[in-house]
């Protein structure tokens, strides 16, 4: 082998190959050689790494860059045949793109492809039959499933009588949306969207609007508040409404003209709504064959006083029925009609048959702005007995004529039996030494 040096020439006569590469350093398996007429490839370990072929495409891991597919590419990595590869193509005919071989459809095909038109400034995406699967236009609209995209997200299937598909706009001028579009059969159908101030809703509601109908769907308001199949929280519009936690709801339902609620305990016995206070059980309704059973509580109503509120009433108190009605009116100061509440006193008569109840606690109704007691009337609660009384398990009581109860002396149900005792147990004591135990209400 001769070293030619020629001051026109250069390094010349010495092509090399990929194990005795014409240029090298002291490795002697490593450099650049010349395997064909204006070739340039380059070697490491003796095999060859990268080639630059006459037409200037780079093949890194290529010996033939040009037949990776039909066109050519400027770059190819990989093999192109039955391996994986990647080919860069810088072409003049509108468009630059990379291509990824998949690595079973032979030299022709590639697995995805990457494109950049020059004639829209575009961006697309392909597969390996050419197919455009996304892209994204000069206006920065993404399109997936169409090759024109409408608005900034336009997701759509493939043209049929089914075709369904949704815009996503950004720009807040469809009526007053930042919005995803549903559409059918080129029909919008549903719009879900930031309402900007249309509707009766306030910047920042998300709802949901039936184009169909002409209706909203569904609202989520700027506090947190769910509005189903309605737009107004009012209790006299049919649909649900889901609070917040903050205000003074947090589920309801109207209905116009059917059951307002259904729970439907599909494959055994058991309960069927729980009832809690401070994360602990107190009560639920249970389901067992065909017997519904309400459990841990008992019969109440409202009752209002002759006199005003008595913050000294303690839980478990006696109280008497009144012929005087309970009073309320709305917020204009009109009546409203109330059919059966009456008022109640503390029982103030021993043996009194007129006994309505005992009271648990105050409560203020907003809605007509009054003091009310809430009273048990049937069913579990305590009862109040005088400091001095003793009673025992199964003791039918009565009233003593001061506001707590006693033994009734007898074991006969009577028009005075108020209660009968289910536990000896004290679960509270008063300053005045009355005290108060278990029982199951009778007092209506």
């Amino acid at each position: 082998m001769s070293l030619i040096l020629s001051g026109t020439d250069g390094l010349s006569d010495i092509d090399g190959t990929a194990a005795t590469p014409a240029i090298r350093g002291t490795d002697a398996n490593t450099g650049i050689f010349f395997p064909a007429a204006d070739t340039i490839a380059f070697s490491e370990g003796g095999a060859e790494a990268m080639r630059i072929d006459s037409s200037g495409n780079v093949g890194i891991g290529n010996t033939t860059p040009s037949s990776f597919d039909a066109t050519g590419r400027n770059l190819v990595v990989g093999s192109g045949t039955g391996n994986q590869g990647t080919t860069i193509y810088a072409g003049t005919t509108g468009y630059a793109s990379i291509n990824f071989a998949d690595g079973t459809s032979g030299s022709a095909a590639y697995a995805g492809q990457i494109s950049y038109y020059h004639t829209d400034n575009a961006l697309l995406f392909a597969t390996n039959t050419g197919a455009e699967r996304m892209r994204i236009d000069s206006s920065g609209n993404v399109g997936i499933g169409t090759s024109s995209p409408a608005q900034k997200l336009h997701v759509a299937s493939a043209a049929s009588a089914g075709n369904v598909y949704a815009l996503i706009d950004s720009s807040g001028t469809a009526n007053g949306y930042n919005a995803a579009n549903l559409y059918k059969n080129d029909q919008r159908q549903f719009r879900v969207g930031c309402l900007g101030g249309v509707g009766g809703f306030t910047n920042g509601a998300l709802v949901v609007y039936d184009e169909t109908a002409a209706a909203y769907r569904m609202v989520i308001d700027q506090s947190g508040t769910v509005l189903i199949a309605k737009t107004s929280s009012s209790d006299t519009v049919a649909g649900i409404v889901l609070g917040n936690g903050s205000g003074d709801r947090v589920f309801t339902v109207g209905s116009s003209a059917s059951w307002g609620v259904m729970v439907n305990r599909q494959d055994n016995d058991g309960n069927l709504i729980n009832f809690r206070q401070a994360n602990t059980d107190e009560g639920n309704i249970s389901v067992s064959g065909t017997t519904v059973s309400y459990n841990g509580g008992h019969l109440s109503r409202w009752a209002q006083t002759t006199a005003p509120k008595d913050d000294t009433l303690v839980k478990g108190t006696v109280l008497s029925n009144l012929d005087e009605m309970n009073v309320y009116t709305d917020s204009e100061g009109n009546p409203v009609d109330n059919e059966q509440l009456n008022k109640v006193k503390v029982s103030d008569v021993d043996g009194d048959a007129n006994v309505a109840g005992v009271f648990v606690n105050w409560t203020h109704d907003d809605a007509h702005d009054v003091d009310e007691i809430n009273m048990a009337m049937t069913g579990d609660m305590i009862i109040r007995i005088a400091q001095g009384v003793t009673v025992q398990r199964g003791d039918l009581l009565m009233s003593a004529g001061n506001g707590t109860a006693k033994p009734q002396g007898d074991d006969i149900l009577r028009s005075k039996t108020i209660a009968k005792v289910t536990s000896t147990h004290v679960t509270c004591t008063y300053a005045d030494g009355s005290y108060c135990v278990p029982c199951v209400l009778m007092a209506c």
